[in-house]
């Protein structure tokens, strides 16, 4: 059963993330529309930071999953990834 529930995370967690590549599709065809420079230059900043933060945000929830169901493997490869040195 716990095998059965890491795999449902993992698997939640990865259709969220084709959201995300789905959304970031939609941007890119918003800045396509853009009228003006200054419109293009806010929609291109807000963007940047929003996948800024939600690929922060994936891997701290990534992170999450593995801790509660103990997933080793998983937590050495973000320990390496999000190393502190």
């Amino acid at each position: 059963m716990r095998k059965l529930l890491l795999g449902m995370g993992y698997f939640t967690w990865f259709v969220c993330n084709l959201a995300i590549i789905y959304g970031v599709g939609w941007g890119v065809f918003e800045l396509i529309k853009s009228t003006s420079v200054g419109d293009f230059l806010l929609k291109l900043a807000g963007g940047m930071v929003t996948l800024f933060l939600l690929a922060i945000l994936s891997g701290l929830i990534l992170g999450l999953i593995a801790m509660l169901f103990d997933d080793q493997k998983v937590i050495k490869k973000l320990d390496e990834t999000f190393k502190s040195e």
